[in-house]
């Protein structure tokens, strides 16, 4: 899955890939300015709890969102 954010012409993306391996995820953030960190989580449970935390810090601090891939 895959997330937008905007802000003044600046976009931030969100994506959260499922691994081969288990029930395991990668949470890649990549910044408005193309910094990309990656988090890693060992259940679904976890990387949904932590998209959500961004997703509220991110609504806090004025970004729109989340749009799809179409955005």
């Amino acid at each position: 899955m895959i997330w937008f954010y905007a802000k003044q012409g600046r976009h931030l993306r969100c994506e959260v890939r499922q691994l081969v391996d288990g029930d395991r995820f990668d949470l890649i953030i990549t910044d408005a300015d193309e910094t990309e960190r990656v988090e890693h989580f060992d259940d679904s449970a976890s990387v949904t709890r932590r998209s959500l935390q961004l997703e509220a810090e991110w609504l806090n601090e004025g970004w729109d969102g989340p749009f799809g891939r179409e955005y």
